[in-house]
């Protein structure tokens, strides 16, 4: 082994914690990427949500003015 070498594996611990490092960040990547079409998963269920209860304040709001003209 060279004394650069020597030097590079020192400073960078051989490349294994590199390597650790970026691993472990690909794993945060893949878990953020997760997180985040959970998350748009749950805003289309929030909005559908919304929808149907707006639907059913409608409904409501029929059925009511139906029930006051009788």
């Amino acid at each position: 082994m060279s004394a650069a070498e020597g030097r590079s594996r020192c400073r960078w611990g051989g490349g294994e914690a590199v390597l650790r490092a970026r691993a472990e960040a690909a794993g945060y990547r893949r878990l953020l990427r997760a997180r985040a079409a959970e998350v748009e998963a749950l805003r289309g269920a929030v909005g559908a949500l919304h929808r149907q209860l707006e639907g059913l304040r409608d409904r409501r709001s029929g059925e009511l003015a139906k029930y006051q003209v009788r």
